[in-house]
């Protein structure tokens, strides 16, 4: 599939294909915003997710908001996530940005 997102989020678009190669499950979902989103900008992240999911754009950027404010995931959802796109490339990921 041909990918037509912004070449500056394609990285992340692949790192979350890697992840997630059959859709982001539901139970990941928020926790991959929280984890995602202290290292990309709020926009960046819901373009790259919602390209990915195919929720729309708004959807996702009000999610982000919300796992920053009122629906925090838990710790341990985030740190068993981190764990998942650490064998997918995280850290790498992170040396890119």
């Amino acid at each position: 599939m041909q990918i037509t997102i912004s070449p500056h989020l394609q990285s992340t678009y692949k790192l979350i294909q890697n992840a997630f190669p059959n859709g982001i499950e539901p139970q990941n979902y928020l926790p991959l915003l929280a984890l995602l989103s202290e290292e990309m900008s709020d926009r960046n992240l819901a373009e790259v997710v919602a390209y990915y999911s195919g929720k729309d754009y708004s959807v996702v950027l009000n999610d982000i908001y919300r796992v920053q404010s009122i629906d925090i995931p838990i710790p341990e959802a985030i740190d068993n996530l981190k764990e998942k796109l650490i064998i997918c490339g995280y850290e790498q990921w992170l040396e890119e940005g």
